[in-house]
């Protein structure tokens, strides 16, 4: 056994040790291996997942919860939209997939968004204290950067010809982190911090800026272009803000190969750099016809998880056909062959919009409240990552990677601490004025007996 086997084992034990005692250092171990799962996989030749090291980290963190903290275990009741959002699409996509005969237990999809979900309720309850959230938002930040760098530096030394940290990593997934991340940075501008660590963070914005672009994925340009723009919209009373940075971004959106603007272009002009049709963007009109097919035939459940690909040939038009099977490139889209409209209320009515409210609420109960006002930051930062997703997502399919989730986690804890910040305020104040009596008691008096 080397030496990165011996530390992995290490770091396990180390973990799930300091897990059984305190639960959230489990999430927080998952949320950031999750971000960084091609580099535990890479760096450690994939020891860490021949060891079933996220298991491991689930394990111990509900063990935690059930058996050291079962005072907690009232919080993961679901109660918001947002919660409900999430168990319903679970139980859209079993549903739809026991009515098309699909298999269930043994389903990538279903598997995936199954594990969403639990890191979703462990993230939002047990990141319960100001502290834990801004401790969730910078680990996300770190992780995220060191893949960032990383990815730059082996595309400017001319390893890979498109930028990503790692050969195996998957470029478009790749890109969703830094479009997820980016508005996150972005916000946290607004947070009170020493100048150095906002000018630190002013810096990342360029750096995440061009190394989407030069990944080479139209998704993740769109959706970091959306990112910077939903910023420009928060930041629109700190204008000052963005005078350092309007030069810098637009440096690194100009300073690009002439491939790389016209693959930004194809979004709009739908050619390549020869002025030949796209094909990829042909395909994805293809993709639409089609699934326009497969909707008109299963409006309400769909065709069921990942049958968009498998059945293609079943629903493409002759006139379509051209041999190839495709997974529908848009997510509203594919919701709505794969689980139906039933899926499609349930993600965008009730995940989306409870994420919404979830930022909404934290941001306007936190506004001129200095001690609360950083999480209103966060949970802005937050929202504004998962709408970019939502952007992001109108070419791509990557509706299953689980730092989406972890970014709706993040935007619900926020408002669960601040609700928890107002009660105990509220408890303060009664306090303070005192319980009213409902009643007085009646005045002395001194009876004497003589004899």
């Amino acid at each position: 056994m080397g030496f990165r086997e011996m530390a992995v084992i290490f770091g396990l034990v180390l973990v799930v040790g300091l897990t059984l005692r305190r639960p959230f250092v489990g999430v927080l171990a998952i949320l950031v291996c999750a971000v960084l799962r091609d580099t535990m996989r890479v760096e450690t030749y994939g020891f860490f997942l021949q060891v079933h090291g996220f298991q491991w980290l689930y394990l111990s963190t509900i063990l935690s919860v059930v058996l050291a903290h079962p005072d907690q275990l009232s919080d993961f009741v679901p109660r918001s939209l947002t919660d409900w959002g999430m168990l319903g699409f679970l139980g859209v996509m079993v549903t739809s997939a026991a009515v098309n005969g699909v298999s269930i237990m043994s389903h990538k999809y279903i598997d995936l968004f199954f594990k969403a979900t639990v890191i979703y309720f462990l993230a939002s309850r047990l990141t319960n204290t100001s502290r834990r959230v801004t401790l969730v938002a910078v680990s996300l930040i770190l992780a995220t950067t060191y893949l960032t760098q990383k990815a730059w530096q082996r595309y400017r030394s001319g390893e890979f010809s498109h930028a990503r940290p790692y050969f195996g990593t998957l470029y478009h997934e790749f890109g969703l982190q830094l479009v997820i991340t980016t508005p996150l940075i972005g916000a946290m501008l607004a947070k009170k911090m020493r100048f150095y660590w906002k000018l630190g963070l002013l810096a990342m914005l360029p750096l995440y800026v061009l190394v989407s672009m030069r990944t080479d994925s139209r998704s993740s340009m769109l959706g970091v272009m959306f990112g910077i723009a939903l910023l420009v919209w928060y930041h629109r009373k700190r204008w000052y803000l963005f005078i350092p940075g309007i030069p810098l971004i637009a440096y690194a959106i100009l300073h690009n190969p002439e491939s790389i603007l016209q693959r930004f272009e194809s979004i709009w002009t739908h050619k390549t750099a020869a002025g030949n049709p796209d094909g990829s963007i042909a395909s994805r009109f293809e993709q639409m016809r089609t699934a326009k097919r497969v909707v008109a035939r299963n409006p309400v459940f769909g065709i069921g998880p990942r049958q968009f690909f498998m059945r293609y040939h079943d629903y493409v038009s002759n006139n379509d056909a051209s041999g190839g099977s495709y997974t529908m490139h848009s997510v509203p889209l594919l919701i709505v062959c794969e689980e139906g409209l039933l899926g499609f209320i349930v993600y965008y009515g009730m995940l989306v919009l409870g994420a919404l409210l979830d930022a909404w609420y934290a941001v306007r109960k936190t506004r001129g409240d200095p001690e609360m006002e950083s999480i209103g930051v966060i949970s802005a930062g937050a929202l504004m990552g998962f709408l970019s997703f939502l952007a992001f997502g109108l070419g791509q399919p990557a509706m299953w990677v689980i730092n989406i989730y972890i970014t709706v986690a993040l935007v619900s804890a926020t408002r669960r601490v601040v609700t928890a910040h107002l009660l105990a305020q509220a408890a303060e104040e009664k306090a303070k004025q005192g319980a009213p009596v409902s009643w007085f008691p009646q005045t002395a008096s001194t009876e004497i007996v003589f004899s």
